[in-house]
């Protein structure tokens, strides 16, 4: 039996004052500050920081196995244990083999187990050539059967082994995973916009960063985004809009709200944060997809957030190689990419809670709870809850501190906030009952400790 004592949660918009007892790396009970009663072996005084429900990365690419000189699991989970981050959830595109089948996820999980330091779910992912074959019927089976969270698809894509996904074959597919009862996650910019206006911007010679946001084009986003919702519309299945950056594209997925389809979305730090004007004068380090947008759209984006039309934060983390990946004049020429994960929970204390757009609860709900419940994790995961997963996010909300992005834990040693100070930082990562981070030690946590979830949506 372990305890926490000296803990702060968050609970109806207040803190309150408790010690957590923990057995067998579950939650075994909640107990406000002053009641003890159970003997236990050991315990952890968090000096009456704030104890979060373990925050939940949805959206990376760890990139393992396949392309890992720019990250592996390793290095990936490292910088999610210092980030506050107690479960991610990894993409099925940037590994290769991609995870379209039950044997390719067999062969990712086997590399991937014994490297993790935080706990950790897989996305599935599909092809055209699978959907034509047929063959889509009983990979995706597969793929549910190991419990994957839901499965990715683009409607833009620059992979060989992924490419994107058109309109018919993304109908059938939808149509199967609706039985499935598998969310459907799309990256949403327009194919024939952004091919024809980066083709453009290329052969008028453009290298600028103006050029990469002017060839994927502002439309492309919501675009894509009414195409795919006028697939639900029809097929009624579960679709979620990945990194949404564009007033425009919120609008429609308020819109599908509205109308009571199964849509949801999430937004990252970096569209909170940024705009284009900083990518004019930063360049590549800011070079992502879809880009960084104007600032009207970054308002609107915290106020999706704080009226609930935008569901969880995510990263879109994905670490270039450094600073090879990152130093050409010819914007085209740099990998488009942020390592995010290590950073994104502070950025929310910061520009989210200290800025005065959101408060803890919904901090809280945005960066747990809320992922949980959309991806079948709750309430293993999501939640202070007897029963419960002893997941625990412990930040000192008021620390003051400088990011030097040379102390990532990620391979990619950089970040568009270099040198900037940050209000609120991790104090302890807690995975299922072990300490895997401490503010003043680092990682403290056992490589292969991290363990795989499975959606548990039926």
């Amino acid at each position: 039996m372990i305890r926490i004592k000296n803990a702060r949660i968050v609970k109806n918009e207040e803190l309150q004052k408790v010690n957590i007892y923990i057995e067998k790396g579950k939650i075994k009970d909640i107990v406000p500050e002053g009641e003890d009663l159970l003997l236990v072996e050991k315990e952890i005084d968090v000096k009456g920081n704030i104890v979060f429900p373990g925050f939940i990365d949805p959206h990376v690419h760890f990139d393992d196995p396949g392309f890992t000189e720019r990250e592996d699991f390793e290095t990936g989970t490292r910088s999610a244990a210092a980030g506050g981050i107690t479960t991610i959830i990894d993409m099925p595109c940037t590994s290769i083999p991609p995870v379209t089948n039950g044997s390719n996820f067999d062969h990712k999980l086997n590399i991937v187990k014994s490297k993790a330091y935080v706990d950790f779910a897989f996305w599935g992912g599909v092809t055209p050539e699978q959907v034509e074959s047929g063959e889509y019927k009983k990979s995706l089976k597969e793929l549910k059967d190991r419990g994957i969270v839901g499965v990715k698809f683009y409607t833009i894509s620059g992979m060989e082994l992924y490419p994107r996904m058109p309109v018919p074959n993304m109908d059938r597919a939808f149509r199967l995973m609706k039985e499935l009862n598998l969310v459907c996650a799309i990256h949403a910019e327009d194919y024939y916009l952004v091919d024809y206006y980066s083709y453009l911007m290329q052969e008028m010679g453009r290298e600028d960063p103006e050029s990469w946001s002017e060839g994927r084009t502002y439309e492309a986003e919501p675009e894509a985004i009414w195409s795919v919702v006028g697939i639900t519309e029809k097929v009624g299945n579960k679709l979620h809009i990945v990194h949404l950056s564009t007033k425009a594209g919120l609008n429609i997925v308020r819109w599908a709200k509205d109308q009571g389809l199964n849509v949801s979305t999430e937004t990252c730090p970096q569209y909170l944060v940024f705009t284009a004007e900083d990518f004019k004068k930063m360049g590549s380090i800011l070079k992502i997809a879809p880009p960084l947008r104007k600032e009207e759209d970054r308002e609107e984006l915290w106020r999706g957030l704080k009226d609930s039309s935008i569901d969880f934060i995510c990263t879109d983390h994905a670490a270039g190689k450094y600073p090879e990946e990152k130093s050409s004049p010819n914007i085209w020429k740099n990998y488009a990419g942020i390592p995010g994960t290590q950073l994104a929970v502070p950025m929310m204390l910061h520009y989210g809670y200290h800025e005065g757009r959101l408060t803890l609860s919904e901090i809280q709900k945005l960066m747990s709870e809320n992922t949980a419940k959309r991806y079948g994790l709750y309430p293993q995961k999501g939640i202070i809850k007897i029963g419960s997963d002893a997941d625990f996010t412990i930040v000192d909300l008021d620390k003051k501190w400088v990011v030097e992005p040379s102390k990532l834990e990620s391979k990619g040693k950089y970040s568009p906030l270099a040198g900037k100070k940050l209000k609120g930082q991790i104090y302890m990562t807690i995975v299922r009952g072990e300490v895997v981070y401490k503010e003043n030690k680092g990682i403290v946590g056992i490589k292969g400790y991290g363990k795989l979830i499975k959606n548990k949506i039926k």
